[in-house]
């Protein structure tokens, strides 16, 4: 019959239970990674039905390694087909969390025989953070610890009873459990240390064929194989990771840490199933110090149940006598005062209501700080692959990626699939496996050995590469294959948009290199080509940087001023070279005919403006594309910066102004508010922003814009901008905001040399110039390559290709790069 304390507080425990496993799903998004993971197996079993399940026994039951029960998923497809709403991957979570937190209330009356502790008990494991965060998400240890709360309450009803009625029923829950998930594999060895304590007595009667029995096990896992493969399996299966003992206190919960630890000598010197819970709770404690899945939450339920104990017997009553005690000796101001307080039976009871409103409020905290969902910040990205990807297409991404791809896209990735995929719907791989397949993707990232990563590929059929911004700022991956991809051949990239870029991997692309090596020229233009072949890849042209490795617009300048050298010298390795950039351009531009730009790339109007400039009068195959891509960004007052952008930006603005003028798809209304934007802006001393770089980049744009259509307006605001320039330069010509050496590159004192050509200020022109040639060092440009094209654009500006061509030679060979 119900207690008072039963019908009040067990229904809102349930309750609040319920409500805190809420908690991580209230954006309504799946909290963790492992929920994308599970979400995509219901999904696929709804739509697949039970016969694509796995019919290899051991996996069916959660031994092999990196296999899974199917009970959970076969359940929740079966309510996802009653109800196909996304709604039940949040609703499910809670209910079967809640069931749990039932399931243990039950056993731990059984426990303790007494409804108030099994209150306080089932509250101080309910609202643990690590028993919320396995029993409110989307996995299937949260149904599992539903079964394990049962499984608990009928093995202490069978010792307790020895009634055979119950170790049927028991065994009955162990059958379903074992098909739901592995942690029926710590049920056992949590029970194996309850009924040793129940049967100490008869062990220690026949000791010796207890330790007989346990020769004869080890002698069975090393000499049969299934045994010796099935526990090697789940041992490797356990993330094995030093545990700090502040994860204890933030993970177990303060109040049941200490308390239960404290309650250890207390339950040792209790009954048989007592003592089996104190060897439980430190031999799961110890063994957590190395893999947190006996730790969380494993070891918190006998924990819960010894804090109780201790605290109603030895804590709660004694709570006024040890305040009393501890303020007694307290002396000075307020003294009186604070003895006089902390001596009421009410103070003490206040200090056990905190205590008991700690665990909840530890527990509130866990589920809204320690569960947080993986960042899904590119769904732009996830639908692409939906809309123009084969269902069957495997994708490399990085392996915790491998759980939003496959619950986004529902496509295969490398490591997850292999780990958890090949398991559940075929033969579970091997621990071994699983790791060669997680090292094989490390090496596919990071390995500049490329026949080794095309290899690796094609035996993984990976059709895709996908990498995000987060994942590209890891080392190994940024320095492997996201630095070469970019400009192989063997990579298309096909989408971008400044935070995830996927490239289609092409096993046998049309395009091969035939010159891999360096042109090696001798003759007049010697410092120049020299410098220029140091940065072939065997691809393209390629600054010594951490920028994006493609360098579109640079290699565009190549084809143009390679051009121009065969016209010069007519040797043929110039023109080879440029007829291999030109078809190397057209196979990499992206379908919508942009050449992206940036880490992580973007599809930039101004980049693809960049690149099309020196090829507007070659004869280019992506030309067309590149151009109505250029005409769909230009709006009525402002160029687009991004296929997204709705604004525009002043300094863009200015650069793209001559370039649609140049490539003649400049419409009159756009020139004439850009340009009136553009000259408001300008400050009366002539800069834009007080700033140099910025007054340089727009002052520049505004000068080729006025050679290209003669602008008396434009001309007056070059010549401001030229004089306020002049007051940035000492008397040598370096800019006093060089407030160390070489804090500009050269570049920009070319285009300051090109304002000035413009502006008509021919001694600050003289000047500028002289001052590159004094202090150009190559070897200081932290863009080198992109410092001497953007030089040899604004000198062809300035003077026309041909003196460019030899300014440049000249420079270089005054000031070499070093030799590599």
């Amino acid at each position: 019959m119900k207690t008072r304390a039963e019908k009040r507080y067990l229904p809102l425990l349930l309750v609040a239970s319920f409500i805190i496993r809420l908690i991580p799903h209230r954006t309504l998004l799946l909290a963790t990674y492992d929920e994308y993971l599970h979400r995509d197996i219901t999904l696929r079993l709804a739509e697949q039905g039970l016969s694509a399940i796995s019919k290899d026994i051991p996996s069916l039951l959660g031994l092999r390694a990196y296999s899974y029960p199917p009970l959970f998923h076969i359940i929740g497809a079966a309510v996802y087909k009653l109800f196909p709403s996304d709604y039940i991957f949040f609703i499910l979570p809670p209910i079967y969390g809640t069931i749990a937190v039932f399931g243990f209330y039950l056993a731990f009356k059984e426990l303790m025989e007494d409804r108030k502790r099994a209150l306080l008990a089932t509250a101080l494991l309910a609202f643990a953070p690590n028993f919320i965060y396995r029993t409110g998400l989307y996995i299937p240890e949260n149904l599992g610890l539903a079964m394990f709360s049962f499984s608990l309450l009928f093995l202490i009803k069978f010792l307790k009873t020895r009634r055979l009625k119950y170790l049927i029923i028991l065994g009955v829950l162990l059958g379903v459990y074992m098909l739901t998930h592995r942690g029926w594999i710590f049920f056992m060895m949590a029970a194996a240390l309850i009924v040793f304590s129940y049967l100490w007595p008869t062990v220690k009667r026949n000791l010796h064929y207890f330790l007989a029995l346990l020769v004869l096990a080890y002698i069975a896992y090393l000499q049969v194989e299934f045994i010796n493969s099935l526990v090697a399996d789940f041992f490797l299966r356990l993330q094995k990771t030093e545990v700090s003992f502040l994860g204890y206190f933030k993970w177990i919960g303060i109040i049941q840490l200490v308390f239960g630890a404290l309650g250890t000598k207390y339950y040792l010197e209790k009954d048989p199933i007592r003592r089996g819970f104190a060897l439980w709770a430190w031999a799961f404690m110890l063994a957590g110090g190395i893999s947190f899945r006996f730790r969380d939450p494993y070891a918190t339920i006998p924990l819960a149940a010894m804090a109780t104990d201790f605290l109603m017997d030895e804590v709660f009553p004694r709570m006024a006598l040890l305040l009393r005690e501890s303020f007694e000796d307290v002396r000075g101001f307020g003294a009186g005062w604070i003895r006089k307080v902390t001596a009421k039976k009410s103070f003490a009871t206040a200090v056990i209501i905190l205590m008991l409103f700690v665990p909840f409020a530890q527990g509130t905290y866990g589920a809204l700080k320690y569960i947080n969902p993986p960042t899904i910040s590119d769904k732009e990205a996830y639908q692409w692959v939906i809309d123009n990807t084969p269902e069957n297409a495997t994708i490399l991404v990085w392996w915790d990626m491998g759980y939003l791809i496959i619950g986004n896209t529902h496509r295969k990735d490398v490591v997850i699939w292999k780990k958890v995929y090949q398991g559940f719907f075929g033969e579970a791989p091997t621990a071994m496996e699983a790791s060669q397949a997680y090292n094989d993707h490390v090496v596919m990232f990071s390995s500049n050995q490329r026949e080794r990563v095309y290899f690796l590929m094609k035996k993984y059929n990976v059709s895709y590469i996908f990498v995000d911004k987060t994942r590209l700022s890891y080392g190994l991956i940024k320095y492997g294959l996201m630095e070469y991809a970019p400009y192989d051949t063997h990579f298309k990239l096909e989408f971008c948009n400044g935070n995830a870029q996927i490239y289609r991997f092409i096993p046998e692309p049309e395009l091969k290199p035939v010159d891999p090596f360096p042109l090696n020229y001798t003759g007049t233009y010697e410092p120049l080509v020299n410098f220029l072949e140091k940065f072939w890849t065997g691809y393209n042209y390629a600054d010594f940087d951490d920028r994006y490795k493609a360098y579109f617009n640079l290699n565009a300048w190549m084809v143009e001023l390679y051009t121009r050298l065969y016209e010069k010298t007519g040797d043929e390795a110039f023109k080879e070279r440029t007829d291999w950039l030109l078809q190397w351009l057209s196979y990499k531009q992206m379908d919508n005919g942009a050449f992206p730009w940036g880490v992580p790339p973007n599809d930039f109007t101004l980049y693809t403006a960049y690149t099309l400039e020196p090829l507007r009068d070659i004869n280019f195959d992506g030309k067309e594309k590149s151009i109505e891509l250029l005409e769909s960004r230009e709006m009525e007052d402002y160029f687009m910066t991004t296929p997204k952008d709705e604004k525009g930006s002043l300094v863009v603005n200015a650069m793209l102004l001559p370039l649609y003028k140049e490539l003649g798809i400049l419409n009159e209304t756009t020139e004439k508010n850009v340009l009136e934007e553009i000259l408001k802006e300008q400050k009366r001393g002539g800069s834009w922003n007080d700033n140099v770089g910025t007054t340089v980049a727009i002052a520049s744009g505004l000068a080729r814009y006025y050679q290209l259509t003669g602008n008396e307006t434009v001309l007056e605001s070059i010549k401001k901008a030229a004089e306020w320039l002049r007051d940035q330069q000492e008397e040598s010509g370096k800019l006093k905001a060089e407030k160390f050496e070489y804090a500009y590159s050269r570049a920009t004192y070319a285009q300051m040399a090109y304002i000035y050509h413009v502006a008509g200020f021919t001694e600050d022109e003289n000047r500028t110039i002289q001052f590159i040639f004094n202090t150009f060092d190559p070897n200081r440009e932290v863009h080198p390559l992109d410092a001497v094209l953007t030089m040899y654009r604004h000198f062809s500006y300035a003077y026309g290709w041909n003196k460019a061509i030899g300014m440049l030679n000249e420079l270089l060979e005054l000031h070499s790069l070093i030799e590599i």
